[in-house]
């Protein structure tokens, strides 16, 4: 029996014949099977209904948890796409629309990755601030130039993190100038927590502007270059040819004199020609020695380009003897002790002739700048794998504001007294050169009125025993 007949087949169909309407009329026995099916069918479809609302509120829940993984940054993750046709199609439009921005997201994050490794990896400090002077970015080598930690200068003003007006200058004018500006700067490096000045840098400073993709000028960037070992040594160059000038020009200008006086021939006594005869011969002489000490030098620059000295491994003990009979009749006409302590057997990789020529120096400013009568020490140990030579005087000692420049090429603490003694004043720069030509270094204590200590401080070998002489 089908759903109509049930309906349909209790009621009875009256009317006319030639009439439009008709009327139907239950009957009466079948009218609650009637309502009990009519209240049947609303259930069902109210439950249909009710079931369909529920599945598509529950995949518009899965979409709005997926939308919000999506916010998160969970773009890996994907929404399912059962459910209605058109759940399935705003759920496959999300998925490709999170595929997309995935890829995009990775590729933002790959050149990210690439930008931050370049910039890490250069030697030179770069610098982005936008149109405000705030910094946005600053690389490793900029921090490590103006010892800033990229914390905390990132997002500040460039006026609070480098104290510099002419870095600022160099700023506001990258930031107008319609091209790249240059400059040379010199930038105090301060102590971080706010501690005293601990250097001065020369920077060479290259700004331009930096554009936008649509906002134009957006900020400038800034590449430093760190020129202050190239500057000192231009300056050193410098002072060196003028310290060469000037310390030809006085024996040259002696000589000139006294041969001078020598050609006008009113009147010279023999004495006086004796005295002018010395004269030349001791200009000639301390020319001769700088000339001597020039060449050493050059020849160690010369080294320093080339692989390193074939060193062998000699006792140290023969070429100490050697070095301080070389100074002996200086040492005799100043009245002066010179007392070696060495190990019998200790060994180091040298270069003879070298290491005996940096020693003879030391040894010769300890006796010349000692007071006659005192005692000079030259003693080699082993300390730490290293062999340490160390020649001691009991002299005037050196003010401290001098220790760190006495090694340079024509320094002299007192230039009045280093010429009357005869000093070139490249002695103490052949021995740092030396002391590097062997892999190792030079150092020096003082203390004024108490003497100094000159230490060479050289990579050694095996060594054991110790034996003292003593030469006057």
């Amino acid at each position: 029996m089908t759903l109509l007949s049930v309906l349909f087949g209790p009621l009875r169909l009256t009317g006319r014949v030639g009439c439009l309407s008709a009327t139907i009329r239950p009957e009466p026995r079948w009218l609650p099977a009637i309502c009990i099916m009519l209240a049947v069918t609303v259930v069902v479809l109210a439950a249909m209904l009710l079931y369909r609302m529920r599945r598509e509120a529950r995949d518009l829940e899965r979409l709005r948890w997926g939308a919000e993984r999506f916010a998160r940054g969970r773009l890996d993750r994907r929404i399912p796409t059962a459910g209605s046709e058109r759940i399935a199609q705003v759920a496959e439009a999300m998925n490709h629309m999170a595929l997309q921005l995935d890829e995009r997201f990775q590729a933002v994050v790959r050149q990210r990755n690439e930008l931050e490794a370049v910039l890490s990896s250069m030697v030179e400090g770069v610098i982005a601030v936008d149109r405000d002077e705030v910094v946005m970015t600053m690389n490793a080598a900029a921090c490590r130039l103006l010892n800033l930690a990229p914390q905390a200068a990132i997002g500040q003003p460039i006026q609070a993190v480098v104290r510099s007006p002419a870095l600022h200058r160099l700023i506001s004018e990258a930031l107008e100038a319609p091209g790249p500006v240059e400059g040379e700067v010199v930038v105090r490096v301060f102590d971080p927590a706010g501690g005293p000045v601990k250097a001065e840098r020369t920077l060479l400073v290259t700004g331009t502007v930096l554009h936008g993709a649509a906002e134009g000028r957006i900020g400038a960037l800034l590449v430093l270059n760190d020129v202050t070992q190239l500057r000192r040594l231009e300056t050193i160059r410098r002072d060196f040819v003028a310290n060469v000038s000037h310390e030809m020009r006085t024996p040259i200008t002696a000589v000139k004199g006294a041969v001078e006086t020598l050609l006008d021939r009113s009147g010279h006594t023999p004495e006086d020609v004796q005295r002018l005869l010395e004269m030349i011969r001791r200009h000639a002489d301390r020319m001769f020695a700088i000339l001597e000490d020039l060449l050493t030098l050059a020849k160690l620059d010369q080294q320093e380009g080339l692989p390193a000295l074939e060193l062998e491994s000699a006792s140290v003990a023969p070429v100490l003897t050697s070095a301080v009979e070389a100074c002996q009749m200086l040492a005799q006409s100043r009245r002066t002790t010179v007392r070696i302590e060495c190990p019998a057997d200790l060994n180091l990789l040298m270069n003879r002739q070298l290491l005996e020529q940096a020693v003879v120096n030391l040894v010769e400013n300890a006796i010349k700048y000692s007071p006659p009568g005192r005692e000079v020490v030259v003693r080699a140990e082993r300390r730490n794998g290293e062999v340490t030579v160390a020649v001691i005087d009991h002299g005037d000692g050196i003010e401290p504001q001098h220790l760190s420049r006495i090694f340079e090429r024509f320094y002299r603490v007192d230039k009045g007294r280093s010429r009357q003694v005869g000093s070139t004043g490249l002695g103490l720069s052949i021995v740092r050169h030396i002391c590097q030509a062997h892999r190792g270094r030079v150092e020096v204590e003082s203390e004024p009125g108490a003497g100094s200590t000159f230490r060479m401080i050289l990579p050694g070998s095996e060594a054991a025993g110790t034996v003292g002489q003593s030469n006057s």
